[in-house]
């Protein structure tokens, strides 16, 4: 008769444990391909690249002013896509862009932008600027949902 309890108060536990698990948001593993100040990409983006000649087409526009020129990453397009977060071109430096996590949850894959703007006052490089961050991630089918967490600088 204990030997049963402890059965059934197992299979219990392993039963919420399993609906706990379903019903949790999914975080998916971030892989950097690239993070910085200066992009060719002068305007302000989020997006979601699911093929090989989309990412071309950006990573030419990201790369236009390299000397020597930077390779294209790799990128299995059947497994993985690419996330594309630039700020825009900035009049100085001190600003900054993060993709913080990358989450399915529900229907949505909720991805966290991170942005940093440099407080007023601050000492700064005083020359054009266009942050970006690119990261592969495992294939979604799920619609993209970018969430701002802004960030005012650092004291």
């Amino acid at each position: 008769m204990k030997t049963l309890r402890s059965l059934a108060s197992g299979a219990i536990i392993l039963f919420c444990w399993v609906c706990m698990a379903q019903s949790e948001p999914k975080s998916n593993s971030l892989h950097n391909l690239a993070k910085g100040a200066f992009s060719g990409m002068t305007e302000a983006r989020q997006e979601v690249i699911t093929n090989r000649s989309a990412w071309e087409r950006v990573w030419a526009k990201h790369t236009v002013r390299s000397f020597p020129p930077q390779k294209l990453p790799e990128i299995d397009f059947r497994k993985e896509m690419v996330i594309v977060v630039t700020l825009g071109q900035k009049p100085t430096g001190g600003f900054a862009l993060e993709i913080m996590s990358v989450v399915e949850a529900a229907d949505r894959l909720q991805i966290t932008v991170k942005s940093t703007t440099p407080r007023s006052g601050a000492m700064t490089i005083q020359a054009l600027t266009a942050p970006f961050h690119f990261v592969a991630v495992p294939r979604s089918d799920l619609k993209p949902q970018f969430i701002e967490a802004k960030s005012a600088g650092t004291k």
